[in-house]
């Protein structure tokens, strides 16, 4: 497939990165010459220097040959144009990123005929992103697929959890009929994929992978204590700030911070449910009056990242029960961050990027999970006609992968289910694989038409 990108910042170049995994054909258009030349350096791709919205840029990347168009700079106004000149050329689909909500809201305004066949709203994505971690409390990932049906869940294992000291195998044989199996067991920082023969350890973290009805089988699996988020403080005076509390407004306490008066005015009488304080969560006293001991969660998601850090780390300090940070800074080691108090960091970007590969793909590698800084990553993969995994059993047919894979759960007909060795995968069905990153070249060519 040919692929025209606009805009090479992280959204852009985290795109051309996994496109060119998949070998596509891949062009780049930045503004920035700086940019150009380091990309050019890097990446065995074309870089044309210039506005994608200037009709004579896009000329150079030859539109009229391409397959997919996505105009993802900074810009909503230059990607909607950028779009506009992309369909003059012909390039049948085109996608953009739209943050402003006055385009994403408006009946008069119809992005489809300017050009813009599909779009993408990064709040939209993170918003999700924090969600899941609200909704899952005590989780150290949470991910959702196929419109919440399919949920990959990470907790870390204490020795009082039942299955300490049983194979995976003796978990699996319990848990059949619930559909919850084990994907990735992570180590001393050393991420396994697993044999059944493995046992579970106190200190482990678990991932896995199992449908949204046995979520109450995979916590009584483990044995945890449901406890409902009540609570949740949030942080800063964003678009996303607003959206969040907009979400969890009904069915739970939100106090929203923000440094900005004006704006506190503004959303206060906009939001019913939400208790709007104008502050600074970097400011002790504040967290005593909001009794930030008592909330369930503390989001910061201002604009500036070094607050985030610094309010988040005060409020887990004061009390706080878990924390989520938003961080455009893609060189932040989440790791780094849980051992010192912050348990969730979200970089809205890598998410935008992330949503961006669901639709290209419609479900042939929809989704893509970058576990810690593990070497790992969890993808969706549609299996083609014709590909090895369709012609025998995954007993046979994963033999070169085992230990460096596993094929978690599948998705056939809209139903999930977990698959055992004499499983024989069928086209159209959808594959949920944990892989090593080193990996992924092989498994996707197992998926592969032959």
């Amino acid at each position: 497939m040919r692929v025209i990108i606009a805009g090479a910042g992280l959204v852009g170049t985290s795109l051309a990165q996994q496109l060119l995994i998949e070998d596509h054909d891949i062009t780049l258009i930045e503004v920035q010459p700086e940019l150009c030349t380091q990309l050019e350096d890097k990446h065995d791709l074309m870089v044309i220097c210039g506005s994608a919205s200037d009709p004579n840029i896009m000329a150079q990347a030859e539109p009229e040959k391409a397959d997919l168009f996505l105009a993802v700079t900074p810009n909503d106004e230059v990607n909607i144009l950028a779009c506009a000149t992309a369909k003059q050329f012909g390039t049948p689909k085109r996608i953009a990123r739209i943050r402003n909500t006055a385009y994403l809201d408006n009946p008069v305004f119809d992005l489809d005929w300017i050009g813009v066949t599909q779009m993408i709203d990064p709040e939209s994505a993170v918003v999700e992103a924090i969600w899941q971690f609200v909704n899952t409390p005590g989780s150290v990932e949470a991910v959702s697929f196929e419109n919440g049906k399919v949920c990959l869940r990470e907790y870390r294992i204490t020795d009082k959890m039942p299955i300490v000291g049983k194979t995976l195998k003796e978990i699996r044989e319990k848990n059949q009929q619930d559909n919850v199996l084990v994907m990735t067991v992570i180590r001393d920082d050393k991420a396994i994929i697993p044999t059944g023969d493995l046992v579970v350890q106190a200190g482990d973290d678990i991932l896995a992978v199992f449908p949204e009805k046995s979520r109450g089988a995979f916590i009584e699996m483990l044995d945890l204590t449901v406890r409902k988020t009540q609570k949740v403080v949030i942080s800063g005076s964003t678009l996303t700030c607003f959206r969040l509390a907009q979400k969890l407004a009904d069915e739970t306490k939100v106090i929203w911070v923000s440094s900005n008066y004006d704006y506190c005015n503004k959303v206060a009488d906009q939001l019913e449910n939400v208790l709007v304080m104008h502050g600074d969560t970097t400011d002790e006293e504040l967290l005593k009056d909001i009794h930030i001991e008592t909330a369930d969660f503390f989001v910061a998601a201002g604009n500036n990242t070094e607050h985030n850090i610094l309010s988040s780390l005060l409020a887990r300090a004061k009390g706080a029960r878990e924390t989520v940070t938003i961080s455009d800074q893609p060189s932040h080691n989440n790791v780094l961050f849980r051992s010192i108090g912050i348990d969730h960091i979200i970089n809205p970007r890598i998410t935008t990027a992330a949503s961006i590969m669901d639709l290209i793909h419609h479900g042939r590698k929809l989704h893509e999970l970058k576990l810690k800084e593990l070497d790992l990553e969890a993808v969706r993969i549609m299996v083609n006609s014709g590909s090895s995994v369709s012609r025998t059993t995954l007993s046979k047919s994963w033999k070169p992968l085992a230990e460096k894979a596993i094929v978690g759960a599948i998705i056939r007909n809209e139903e999930l289910f977990i698959p055992g060795g004499e499983t024989v995968l069928e086209p159209e069905d959808l594959a949920l694989v944990i892989t090593r990153t080193r990996s992924l070249d092989a498994v996707m060519k197992l998926f592969r038409e032959r």
